[in-house]
């Protein structure tokens, strides 16, 4: 635990084989989720509030407006809802190591697709409606993601959680183990 954290090994257990399943410990192996998993959706989290403190926004004060979104906004926030559902169903289940590939993929999207394709948006001078619709598109896809994985990377999630929505509402719960799960 004090080599890797209590969600590294969680995922590690979680997305290496089924868990009624007899398993070994790696560290190597761990390192690789920590590295693949945990290290994109901290960087792609990092991104957005490396330009989102530069641009002062503040998610509180708009809206996702679902009519004036690009087609990537609008693609990642369908597989975002694709997620969702799979995740939901495969918990159902108990397939935690397919709900774990499923969140694998979709961070690697995010991240590999939407970020890296729009980074221009963010990028751009002033605050026009497609970069409030980018920021507004990562920060949704960022909180509903953290919501959807909390079960299983519980202590990651809740500083993200804590730093994007209790950090500008006051009036959202406290911790993101609080929050309804997505549907």
């Amino acid at each position: 635990l004090e080599t890797y954290g209590a969600d590294a090994i969680r995922w590690y257990f979680y997305s290496n084989s089924a868990p009624w399943l007899p398993n070994r410990f790696y560290g190597k192996t761990v390192k690789e989720g920590q590295s693949k998993f945990m290290g994109t959706l901290w960087n792609t989290y990092a991104f957005f509030v490396l330009y989102a403190n530069i641009d002062k926004f503040d998610a509180s004060k708009y809206t996702l407006d679902y009519d004036k979104l690009s087609v990537m906004d609008k693609w990642v926030l369908s597989r975002l809802n694709t997620v969702i559902k799979t995740v939901d169903k495969n918990l159902e289940n108990y397939e935690i190591l397919q709900t774990t590939k499923v969140l694998q993929e979709f961070i690697d999207d995010l991240s590999n697709w939407y970020v890296r394709r729009s980074r221009d948006r963010f990028w751009a001078t002033g605050m026009d409606q497609d970069k409030i619709n980018a920021y507004m598109t990562l920060y949704t896809a960022l909180v509903t993601f953290c919501k959807v994985a909390a079960p299983m990377i519980p202590f990651m999630t809740e500083d993200i959680y804590r730093n994007l929505v209790c950090s500008v509402d006051k009036s959202a719960p406290a911790s993101i183990h609080l929050c309804d799960y997505p549907v």
